[in-house]
């Protein structure tokens, strides 16, 4: 499906959103260029032919992505991307965001409205944060003035985003410190040799509280990030505590988004309102209600996942993931079936 043509003009830098939603967006003379990219000489001096000229062109690429529930489909052009922009910023790092920047004018929607995504602002609002209101799938930042955008690459189909080249971008320095919003709900209990961890969402509509061992170098416990069609798209961090060591809370029930799909077997849980994902939720049906829901037979997974309760690390705000050890990389879009298939 992809199609290549060169432009004028290719991916634009952007800065990321801020610890308070400050954007600004560099107007540079010439597209953002990978390490490689960089390398390569200048564009001829002005007289020098067309087909000189559009040698010197990024191609154009033309990419389709989708949230997870393929309620909303889109179509994109862009040069090869090979390179992302990775912001640590309060609402970056939670949802986990790569970022590039098309130009003006070469975003289509394919399938849904403008309003099939839920949009959520903060701070000066000059970002709108768009996400499906249903599988909760961060697909994209519109900005206020044009027809600017910025897509998460997470979104687009067909990309391996281990292999891309992140350049990181400071967003948490900019504008005033985010203040984590404060877990209101029940503790689990005290275990020796364990602290409390508490993180949320990022308007803090839904929070969690979770016993653990230090989150730091020595934690040994799994982590994990998985490539399959649900986690590659949301971005998740993992670790796989039991229930008992979890507590996850929304003072509005109707705050907190649940997906499940295939086996139906967990709930995807997210906030509502800024659609960040939080955990993974044991879905307590019946046989008879996954029936009705044409629920793929769990073989036993029903079972193990039980008395599990696995987290997000993204919504710990004093967690350094940094810190931690790397993370398992999990070939879920190979090894778990039935095998989903892109819009």
């Amino acid at each position: 499906m992809v199609t290549t043509r060169s432009m004028k003009s290719g991916q634009k830098s952007a800065s990321a959103q801020g610890a308070t939603g400050e954007q600004t967006i560099p107007e540079p003379a010439k597209p953002a260029l990978s390490t490689e990219e960089k390398k390569k000489p200048d564009p001829p001096p002005t007289g020098a032919s067309a087909e000189d000229a559009s040698k010197q062109e990024p191609q154009l690429r033309t990419y389709r992505g989708n949230c997870h529930c393929k309620a909303f489909v889109y179509e994109v052009e862009l040069p090869e991307i090979k390179f992302v922009l990775e912001c640590n910023c309060s609402i970056c790092h939670k949802k986990g965001y790569l970022w590039v920047f098309p130009e003006e004018g070469r975003f289509k929607i394919v399938k849904g409205t403008d309003d099939t995504l839920a949009r959520y602002t903060f701070g000066p609002k000059k970002l709108t944060h768009r996400f499906c209101p249903t599988c909760a799938t961060p697909v994209m930042g519109e900005f206020v003035e044009g027809d600017k955008r910025a897509l998460n690459v997470r979104a687009i189909q067909g990309i391996s985003t281990w292999a891309l080249e992140k350049q990181p971008y400071d967003g948490a320095a900019l504008g005033e410190k985010h203040v984590p919003p404060e877990h209101k709900g029940p503790l689990p209990p005290a275990i020796d040799g364990h602290k409390l961890y508490t993180g949320s969402c990022h308007c803090g509509a839904v929070t969690v509280a979770f016993m653990s061992k230090p989150l730091d170098e020595t934690f040994t416990d799994l982590t994990a990030e998985c490539n399959c069609s649900i986690c590659g798209r949301n971005g998740y961090r993992w670790t796989y505590p039991s229930n008992k060591r979890v507590v996850l809370f929304a003072s509005d029930e109707g705050n907190l988004g649940r997906y499940s799909f295939a086996r139906h077997v967990l709930n995807k849980t997210f906030c509502r309102i800024c659609g960040v994902c939080m955990t993974n939720e044991y879905n307590d049906l019946s046989d008879e209600e996954r029936k009705a829901l044409g629920a793929l037979p769990a073989r036993g997974f029903a079972k193990s996942m039980k008395t599990q309760h696995p987290l997000n690390l993204r919504v710990f705000s004093n967690v350094d993931l940094a810190r931690l050890r790397a993370p398992k990389l999990n070939d879920g879009a190979k090894i778990i079936s039935p095998r989903y298939v892109n819009p």
